[in-house]
């Protein structure tokens, strides 16, 4: 999608699920990701293990992986393949998140398609897009329903017939989910959501035009939310499920199965080309007005400071310059709101030998998962794994010795 050079790293669905620092510990604009590394997959976070459900929703996650066929990656870009999952009342689906306080916005460009990456998915309600959410302290063990609070936008096929392409907007209060469906020109959008205060305004760009999509008063929402990317698919066969049948296991052929006579037909690809952060500007004029209101801020007049204002790339922040590029000269990583800061230092020393001897089941100890068992990092065509083992440690340490390039 964006004709510049891109460094390519492999990496497995198995990669490490870690946590970005808030925007009160990290300026929010460098919560974003051109997706042009694998390296930066550790900086996003699974609801599906930060809640501890321990199940893989998705048949394939990867970032700037590039590969063939139905269940790989792509250069540059995010890619999503959901088994039958999805988001709705109290189902809760896949969502690759970073925390995020205050006002901001949430920008990505995405493509939703058929697996084949080209047709209209043919099952129902197969759409991709983006999400923000209050994040739930919970286990499976602690799970209540009703307990879902978020708004998301979203692109791919809902239910019309015939068959085409169309946007969902949904918000959904204590698990009672309303949602909207209307016509898409493709597969194709950029989609934004943007926070400020208790109003939260839904916006996409068709070509060159920003369109205000849908607002809402969400005085529900804590000061510090979730915003991320979500795909799903298969509502047919999702709702033969129960919410907590779908929440506690991944829905493929060889689960106990209400509906056995109903074939499983996940029929979703995802991509995600980008996912921008940045916090709005309220002009002087505005300030106090009720953004959700269109009869106080009309949709021209939001326009002239969201859409396109916000959908810019971040500059002035720091990457991984290696794999052992884990944390700030303080030796915080991102769990802790540092994270790499282009500098192979003690910092990361430090950093790297915590992370290793930490408690399994501690999400620091994944900061440590930088390898496969044999060593090989992503730029070596291995990365992380999900476990930390001997391979991790070999691979920091000819990593440090080396030093950034």
């Amino acid at each position: 999608m964006r004709g510049r050079a891109k460094v390519i790293m492999a990496v497995g669905i198995g990669a490490a699920v870690g946590a970005a620092g808030s925007a009160g510990a990290q300026p929010t604009a460098c919560l974003s990701d051109e997706f042009d590394s694998a390296a930066s997959m550790a900086a996003w976070s699974r609801v599906e293990q930060s809640e501890g459900w321990n199940v893989e929703p998705l048949a394939h996650w990867s970032v700037n992986s590039p590969g063939a066929g139905v269940l790989s990656g792509a250069t540059g870009r995010m890619v999503m393949v959901p088994h039958t999952v999805t988001w709705y009342q109290n189902y809760r689906g896949p969502m690759a998140y970073k925390t995020v306080s205050g006002d901001f916005a949430i920008t990505a460009r995405v493509r939703a398609t058929g697996r084949d990456g080209v047709s209209v998915p043919t099952a129902l309600f197969s759409l991709a897009g983006v999400m923000i959410r209050t994040p739930r302290v919970i286990t499976p063990a602690t799970w209540t329903p009703n307990g879902e609070n978020y708004v998301f936008l979203s692109v791919g096929y809902g239910n019309a017939t015939p068959r085409r392409f169309q946007y969902e907007v949904k918000t959904t209060i204590n698990g009672d989910s309303q949602l909207a469906l209307s016509n898409a020109p493709s597969a194709e959008a950029v989609l934004q959501i943007v926070r400020i205060g208790s109003s939260v305004i839904c916006l996409r760009r068709e070509g060159a035009q920003w369109i205000v999509h849908a607002r809402y008063t969400r005085t529900d929402l804590p000061p510090t939310v979730q915003a991320g990317l979500v795909a799903y698919t298969d509502w047919t066969k999702v709702s033969t499920f129960t919410p907590t049948a779908h929440n506690t296991q991944v829905l493929v052929p060889g689960v106990s199965d209400p509906s056995p006579w109903l074939a499983f037909s996940p029929g979703l690809r995802a991509e995600f080309d980008y996912a921008r952060f940045a916090v709005p500007v309220v002009p002087a004029w505005a300030a106090g007005l009720n953004m959700s209101n269109p009869a106080q801020v009309s949709d021209g007049a939001l326009l002239t400071f969201l859409g396109a204002s916000l959908d810019v790339p971040s500059s002035g922040c720091a990457t991984a310059c290696s794999a052992a590029d884990v944390a700030n000269t303080d030796g915080q990583t991102a769990l802790d709101g540092g994270g790499p800061d282009g500098v192979i230092d003690n910092g990361d020393f430090s950093a790297f030998f915590a992370a290793f001897f930490a408690a399994d089941g501690d999400p620091a100890r994944m900061i440590a998962d930088l390898a496969n068992t044999d060593g090989q990092t992503a730029a070596e065509g291995g990365g992380a794994d999900g476990a930390v083992d001997n391979g991790d440690f070999s691979a920091f340490f000819a990593a440090f010795f080396v030093g950034c390039p």
